[in-house]
């Protein structure tokens, strides 16, 4: 099994980059993946982490920082 990531590069970040993909990806420091598979399994799928619930997290770090605030 291997592990892989894609990177969408029809993007501005990575605009005039093209002639060369590995330069792109290497030296236009992407800020978002598409897709990343480890172990077969998706870690990122259509640009969003599938390996956790981003809301509750959110939600979660949300409140720690109201209780910090205070």
């Amino acid at each position: 099994m291997r592990d892989f990531f894609a990177i969408n590069l029809n993007r501005l970040d990575y605009a005039g980059a093209l002639h060369d993909p590995v330069a792109a990806v290497v030296f236009c420091a992407p800020q978002h993946v598409d897709y990343t598979v480890v172990g077969g399994k998706f870690v990122v799928k259509e640009g969003q982490i599938a390996t956790l619930d981003l809301q509750h997290l959110v939600e979660k770090h949300n409140k720690a920082s109201k209780r910090l605030a205070s």
